[in-house]
């Protein structure tokens, strides 16, 4: 083997998680997902469960690697959240944590001001009803647009402005109270380490 070929392969080993496509429960996230005419990577995927029950898997794609919610904010262009559930959901169910995870990572007079925007996110996602095991629920932040809600490939309610509303979202899985302080390792590109 050359020196050449010994580096190469090297640095194929060491290649971080966004390069590769990810399978978790059966859901595969791919190495890569086109969003406003945007390439975007996968930073990260994960499975948020408790016990043996296992909610959802979610992957977070973006413009370039980030390793804490300031770096994916930073990165530059559109970002996406994509949620596959591994069970099926009332959409009551499906919402009600996302708001208490904002509650949680917001300061009380942000989270306050910005309840317009939190209630009409709610009632785009209270209007599916039920959020079927293995559809896939994308939550993208469009620059000059904002947060729009993509289900099987289809945009379902109304954007909703500000870029903080969508730092929220994102604060909800790798924000300072994250729901699992594992899943936010594995979003941010880090590994699980061995049980």
């Amino acid at each position: 083997m050359t020196l050449r070929t010994i580096a190469l392969t090297l640095l194929l080993l060491c290649a971080p998680l966004a390069s590769q496509a990810a399978e978790l429960e059966g859901m595969r996230f791919e190495p890569s997902a086109r969003v406003a005419d945007v390439s975007l990577k996968l930073n990260g995927a994960g499975v948020r469960g408790r016990s043996f029950i296992k909610a959802y898997a979610i992957g977070l794609y973006l413009g370039h690697p980030g390793g804490t919610l300031d770096d994916a904010m930073a990165a530059p262009g559109a970002k996406r959240i994509e949620i596959v559930p591994l069970l099926d959901l009332p959409a009551a169910q499906f919402n009600k944590p996302l708001v208490r995870g904002l509650k949680k990572n917001l300061p009380a007079d942000e989270f306050e001001a910005m309840q317009p925007r939190i209630q009409a996110f709610s009632n785009d996602l209270l209007a599916l009803q039920e959020v079927r095991k293995g559809s896939r629920v994308a939550l993208d932040w469009i620059p000059g647009r904002g947060t729009r809600i993509m289900v099987d490939g289809t945009e379902t309610g109304t954007a909703i402005p500000g870029e903080d509303f969508y730092r929220g979202l994102l604060a909800i899985w790798i924000g300072p109270k994250p729901t699992q302080d594992d899943l936010k390792t594995l979003l941010l590109g880090g590994t699980r380490s061995p049980e």
